[in-house]
Order: C-alpha cells, then structure tokens, then sequence
C-alpha cells in the first residue's frame, strides 16, 4: 500500500488554484481592454470618438470637431529673406512649402494641421505655451452667472508680451 504524503496533497492543490487564479486574472484584463478599446479597434471612426471625449490631466477636455473647424488653417510658405524654416512642435519636423498649417489665435503659435488636430482633440492647450486653444470663458453678460454658479476666473494680467494672458478656472 502506498501512503499518500499529505504535504504533496496540499502542493497538488495550491499549484492548481493559483493557475486558476491567474487565468482568470488574464481573461479579466483582456475583457477589461477590449472594453477600453485597446485591443483592435474596429474602425477610425470608434478611434475618433474615443479621442474626442478625453480629458487632459487637468480636467480640461479638448476640443470637438465644430470647435477645431473655427481655428484658422493657412498654407505654409517660405519667405524668401527669412533663412531659416519653423518646426512643428508635435511631430518636430521642418514646415515645408506648400504644407497645411494651423495657428492658434490666442497664443500664435503655428503647427501641421494634422498634428496639432490629434493634439487639440486630447487637450484644448496648445502644446508649447499651455493657453487654451479657444477662449470659453463667458461673455461679460454671462459672468455674473458664473460666479453665482462656483466658478471663479481669475485673468493673469499686467504681463509685457503680445501674446494673450493665461486664465486660471477654478471649480468648486
């Protein structure tokens, strides 16, 4: 007769429940990404959406497709006594002629249109000087309603620079 060694019983065990364990880890995280479309995603128009609705880190979404179609689009050409080329700040690369450029109206800084568009569709920020791409404050009118509703404006001026002031939101 053999005996069976109750330590190797208990070993037996654990071995299988802790395979157990992470397979149902694995078929967790593989669910939880294909919910989160991070697996294939299916077609561009899903990936477009997904990329409208995303918050940057300081609660600030960016911006819709209407709000992007406001920002003005100009074809980039070399001026023949300026030497040197511009270089887009998201991708990096040289403005070429003939490129399809965008530039923010409240801080001026000029991008490929393409680029900064995924930028802006993440964060309404401009990508070199943090100002909002677009000015969503209220108009003057609807102020008061704004500091009646908890959010507090604060401008950032006096300032020596051509470029607009940026604002602080705070929400309470």
């Amino acid at each position: 007769m053999t005996t069976t060694n109750p330590t190797a019983i208990l070993s037996v065990v654990l071995l299988i429940a802790g395979v157990a364990v992470m397979l149902v880890a694995h078929i967790l995280v593989v669910f939880w990404a294909l919910l989160r479309g991070l697996g294939s995603r299916g077609s561009s128009q899903h990936a477009a959406n997904q990329e409208e609705r995303v918050e940057d880190g300081r609660g600030r979404r960016g911006l819709s497709s209407g709000e992007l179609a406001t920002l003005p689009c100009h074809e980039y050409f070399k001026a023949a006594a300026d030497g040197e080329t511009g270089d887009c700040a998201v991708c990096l690369e040289a403005f070429e002629a003939g490129d399809r450029c965008r530039q923010l109206p409240r801080c001026e800084h000029s991008f490929h249109a393409e680029c900064v568009d995924s930028w802006l569709r993440k964060s309404s920020a401009c990508p070199v000087c943090r100002v909002d791409a677009v000015d969503r404050r209220p108009p003057k009118g609807e102020a008061k309603a704004a500091a009646v509703s908890g959010v507090v404006v604060v401008d950032m001026a006096g300032r020596r620079s051509s470029r607009p002031a940026p604002e602080i939101v705070i929400e309470r």
